[in-house]
């Protein structure tokens, strides 16, 4: 009976270590952009079995999954490690009614603003930029990578400052991830005398433009 259990046993094992070895590993040096830019996005394609190993000094991303995966890994590295993309990051800052209703998110996304300031930030992949809106308030980003495939533009800072009389006080700090070409909302909260604030900013992704040689 012990020896049948045994037999049993083996044959279940074999199925997984078939799988085991069907695992394939894929090695891309990067050229244009970090490899640390990247990884998350590799990340979400990987299978159960899926392994990443990043050399930071070479800029170098070994990542080890079964056949189809590393497929579609590399077309996804093709497409991400390009020269850096150009983008126009609008931003429209609205001040808003200093009285407000409980329910603030519903209220806001429809009342009509006081008064608008808008800017533009002239933005590469990996670089940073800041425009003024109005006197009082400063729009700043530092862009890391855009996904093509998926319309995704990570921002590894986004913020909002308020500027008075030397003063700056920051509103809005953080990491975001826009959609190319949409709007994004942020809501400020009023504090005090302040008014509350609507921030919608669009990345537009501008075409590559050839210059040829002036004879």
């Amino acid at each position: 009976m012990n020896r049948r259990r045994s037999w049993a046993w083996a044959l279940l094992a074999v199925p997984l270590l078939v799988a085991a070895q069907q695992l394939e590993s894929l090695t891309v040096v990067l050229k244009h952009k970090d490899v640390r830019s990247v990884l998350a996005r590799v990340t979400e394609e990987l299978g159960p079995q899926g392994q990443v190993v990043v050399d930071g000094p070479a800029n170098r991303i070994t990542i080890r999954d079964d056949a189809d995966r590393l497929a579609a890994v590399r077309r996804i590295l093709a497409d991400l490690d390009t020269p850096a993309r150009h983008f126009a990051m609008s931003a429209r800052l609205e001040l808003l009614p200093k009285v407000q209703p409980r329910d603030m998110t519903q209220w806001a996304e429809s009342v009509a603003p006081t008064a608008v300031y808008e800017g533009v930030v002239d933005l590469y992949e990996g670089k940073a930029g800041e425009c003024l809106l109005g006197r009082d308030y400063r729009f700043s980003a530092h862009a890391g990578g855009y996904d093509p495939t998926r319309r995704r533009l990570a921002l590894s800072s986004l913020g909002l400052e308020r500027i008075t009389e030397g003063h700056e006080e920051q509103l809005i700090r953080g990491a975001a991830v826009l959609p190319e070409g949409e709007p994004t909302s942020f809501l400020v909260g009023s504090a005090g005398a302040a008014p509350a604030l609507r921030l919608r900013t669009t990345p537009t992704l501008l075409p590559v433009v050839a210059r040829p040689e002036i004879p």
